[in-house]
């Protein structure tokens, strides 16, 4: 063989051991997955365990059962428990069969599916537990009705579920969760926050950034939030703290919040409304329920069908804005600072006790009627040089404005 012979032989030996190794490393499986099938008590599971390395984006969907994912590990590893009542294991496998779990890499995103293969499913039910490194830049979670479970994740979220209960805890960005009808509880969302229901309770412990609920007839409960909007078809909305404004709206439950640091905008069909503090303006409207507001900094527009009314205005000249309380049938109490400029309008057309009653020296009280029929009561003047107007009225029932302890 001449030298050159022998250089091309070399070569091509070199190019067939290079494209041997090449060829292996294409056909290596991304995910190492095992499965074993077992008894449990009556039931019979399938446990399918796998691992993949991590991506920018990690999307998980399953057509039956629930999905947890949590932000615990460097790669993605992934445990699927397959259940079902069946009289053999034979009989066993065939419904596992029914439900295709795949777990690949897309470009630079993990993706596990499990989609169902057949109808006759009545037996099988599923969970999926997955963990995922907790600096996932994207994270999309979806089940069909199962309930869905999520935490420990900085990344930005997007969850749904059909109809399945949701947990949500230790999230680092923007979440969005949309569930068919099922409960939805938050711990800790360093975030803004995004919960939508067609009909569960939702309750929310801490959210950093900006709050929106909304669920078609639930009880709804906040602990501390950043601005908020809540919104519920018939359920209570109770919110401890709200670092910005906050907006509520229900269709007939009570109101009940704590201090609010903005603006408070509450809306009820038929419920009580009870306010610890606000920093900002306060609007309530109820069809026929009692409100409370105490340590209110700005003015406040309150009316209700039927309840009494009690308002302590703590701002001081500079912060109080022109006021309106309004009851149908109830009694009207008023805290007014001693040296707040105010110009006080009040009226009861039906006055019951006292009528109108005042702690201020400077308010006119005048009386139209007869002794023993119904009395109309009405009291003006200026406090304090006068100032924006507080108008205090009732139809049937008495005004006590006093001065703030």
């Amino acid at each position: 063989m001449t030298p050159g012979n022998q250089l091309s032989a070399v070569s091509a030996r070199r190019w067939r051991i290079l494209a041997a190794f090449a060829l292996g490393v294409l056909t290596t499986p991304l995910v190492a997955q095992s499965s074993r099938v077992y008894r449990d008590g009556n039931m019979w599971v399938e446990e399918s365990t796998g691992s993949l390395p991590a991506g920018h984006e990690f999307r998980a969907q399953t057509d039956i059962g629930s999905l947890q994912v949590r932000g615990t590990a460097s790669q993605v590893t992934y445990v699927v428990r397959k259940r079902c009542t069946a009289d053999s294991e034979q009989a066993a496998r065939k419904q596992f069969e029914q439900l295709r779990v795949t777990a690949s890499k897309v470009g630079d995103a993990v993706v596990l599916e499990g989609r169902v293969l057949g109808r006759n499913i009545n037996r099988l039910v599923a969970d999926f537990t997955v963990q995922i490194p907790r600096l996932t830049q994207v994270v999309k979670a979806e089940t069909k009705g199962g309930a869905l479970a999520l935490s420990s994740i900085q990344g930005t979220v997007f969850g749904s579920t059909g109809g399945g209960a949701v947990e949500l805890d230790d999230m680092g960005g923007l979440t969005k969760v949309v569930s068919g009808g099922g409960s939805m509880q938050a711990g800790s969302v360093n975030s803004d926050l995004y919960l939508q229901s067609g009909g569960g309770m939702v309750s929310v412990e801490r959210v950093t950034g900006r709050l929106f609920v909304r669920t078609g007839g639930g009880k709804v409960h906040i602990g501390t939030s950043g601005p908020a909007r809540i919104d519920t078809g018939a359920g209570n909305i109770e919110v401890n703290k709200c670092t910005g404004e906050l907006w509520a709206n229900s269709g007939g439950g009570s109101l009940y919040f704590g201090d609010v640091s903005g603006d408070v905008t509450a809306e009820t069909g038929g419920g009580s409304v009870k306010l610890g503090s606000a920093q900002g303006y306060v609007k309530v409207i109820t069809g026929g329920g009692s409100v409370e507001l105490w340590k209110v900094e700005q003015g406040a527009h309150v009316e209700t069908g039927t309840g009494a009314i009690t308002v302590q205005f703590v701002g001081g000249r500079g912060q109080f804005h022109e006021s309106y309380l309004h009851t149908a049938q109830g009694n009207v109490v008023v805290y007014l600072p001693r040296d707040l400029g105010v110009n006080v309008h009040a009226s009861t057309e039906m006055a019951t006790g006292s009528g109108v009653k005042t702690e201020f020296p400077g308010l006119a009280i005048n009386t139209e009627g007869s002794q023993y029929g119904p009395k109309l009561m009405f009291a003006e003047g200026q406090l304090n040089g006068g100032g924006p107007a507080l108008r205090v009225r009732t139809t049937i029932g008495q005004i006590d404005i006093r001065r703030t302890q």
